[in-house]
């Protein structure tokens, strides 16, 4: 059983609740959401492949890390999802704060979700190779680039073909390099433009532009 914080529309804390209870009711509750963004091939966003044993979007592209802040922890105790679901220590000197986005969607499953989530950058450029991504979580980890993710995303092309390792059971447990063609419907769907809102603040950072913010 995880217990996690939860609270009111304007973010008051009201108690601690177990997560399924929470997202059954509605409840709001706080998240955490990190962006690994990349200089290479002209400035890049990592995704994350959801694995197809997850229960709740299997096989999806979704942000780089994420994860619920259990009851009591601090909204920098969140970077604990960046080691855990991608394998890699951060370097605090090269994170930036997006500040808070706010998500509600209510799934066919018939979880209510109500989300304050904490969202910054990473910039980080070592390669995939030296990821040690969570399997069970992560079935894949690609590469977006900036320019090609924002034509996909604005509707300019149907589809990109992506670089990034998967996870390969067969032969032996490993990483290997492959391609994936992705189009809009291959990312976990959400309301807002979240997901070329990250590309313009990954762009933002990568060319000095600030200010960075979510919304």
């Amino acid at each position: 059983m995880e217990r996690i914080d939860i609270y009111d529309a304007n973010l008051h804390h009201l108690g601690a609740m177990d997560r399924t209870e929470a997202h059954q009711q509605g409840k709001w509750h706080r998240t955490f959401h990190c962006w690994v963004v990349s200089a290479e091939r002209g400035g890049q966003i990592l995704l994350q492949k959801r694995s197809d044993t997850m229960k709740n979007f299997p096989g999806l592209l979704d942000v780089s890390a994420a994860g619920h802040l259990e009851a009591g922890e601090p909204v920098e105790a969140g970077l604990r999802e960046v080691t855990e679901e991608l394998g890699i220590e951060v370097d605090r000197s090269r994170l930036h704060n997006l500040g808070e986005r706010v998500e509600v969607a209510d799934q066919k499953n018939g979880q209510r979700n109500r989300e304050y989530q904490s969202v910054c950058l990473y910039q980080c450029d070592i390669p995939l190779s030296e990821y040690r991504a969570e399997p069970e979580e992560v079935s894949a980890l690609l590469w977006l680039p900036i320019e090609s993710g924002m034509r996909l995303l604005t509707g300019a092309t149907h589809s990109v073909t992506l670089l990034g390792h998967t996870y390969e059971k067969s032969g032996g447990e490993s990483w290997e390099e492959f391609e994936m063609e992705v189009t809009t419907d291959s990312f976990l769907p959400r309301i807002q433009q979240y997901y070329l809102t990250a590309l313009i603040m990954a762009e933002r950072l990568l060319t000095n532009a600030g200010p960075l913010a979510i919304s």
